[in-house]
């Protein structure tokens, strides 16, 4: 079983969400399931090939159909042919999903479908709780990686960069989670997509400072939650 490297899959700031899930696969050694699937896919990002290292066959989605070829291409670069034909693609909704599985798999959907103008907290509470009771089958696990709330977010609001009205969490905005893994303060955009090449290391940068400053932040710029479906 070849496994790509974790930050290979998660696009931009790829090495500051690549941390949360990484302590979440090694504080669950010998980890398995038949079937899983990943909602939010996209042409940069996918974290598919990543759930081959503890499920069967793996359902790789994205909203927009016409973004499904470009994923499968992305994915087949960093997979054997073998392992590649392990994973169908789809497109799902993450509010109306067609399906259960063993475990579900969500990075940086909530706060693009629950936007701050036009939802509240109880309703990304209430996508959760459905994920689970519904789309899972019993004892399966939900994982959401999101966006967190740092404390340079009204700085960034006054700069603008916060005008889509995406929804940025802090740690107490979450229903209570069998697990959660926090990583980043500095971390809370990615200077690649805009600077290329200089905007990567630039985020390597950050990466490297924000080792030093998660321990000490209560808020960080990234959230994984592990919830468990009822047996």
């Amino acid at each position: 079983m070849i496994v790509p490297p974790a930050a290979a899959c998660f696009g931009w700031s790829a090495r500051a969400w690549a941390r949360p899930w990484t302590q979440f696969v090694r504080s669950r050694p010998g980890m398995r399931f038949n079937t899983g699937l990943e909602i939010g896919a996209g042409p940069r990002s996918s974290l598919a090939p990543l759930m081959l290292a503890f499920t069967e066959r793996v359902e790789c989605s994205a909203f927009d159909a016409a973004q499904l070829p470009a994923i499968q291409a992305l994915n087949a670069r960093l997979l054997p042919p073998a392992q590649a034909a392990r994973i169908a693609y789809t497109r799902q909704d993450v509010r109306a999903p067609q399906g259960r599985w063993d475990v579900i798999v969500l990075k940086s959907v909530l706060g693009g479908v629950h936007r701050v103008h036009d939802s509240r907290l109880m309703d990304v509470h209430a996508t959760l709780a459905r994920l689970a009771a519904q789309h899972l089958n019993p004892g399966g696990l939900l994982v959401t990686l999101d966006n967190g709330r740092t404390a340079l977010e009204p700085l960034l609001a006054r700069l603008g960069a916060r005008r889509n009205g995406w929804r940025f969490f802090r740690r107490e905005d979450f229903p209570p989670a069998e697990a959660r893994f926090s990583f980043g303060v500095l971390g809370v955009a990615s200077a690649a997509t805009r600077l290329g090449a200089l905007g990567a290391r630039i985020d390597d940068a950050l990466y490297l400072a924000d080792r030093l400053l998660s321990p000490l932040a209560r808020q960080h710029a990234v959230h994984l939650h592990v919830y468990r479906a009822a047996s």
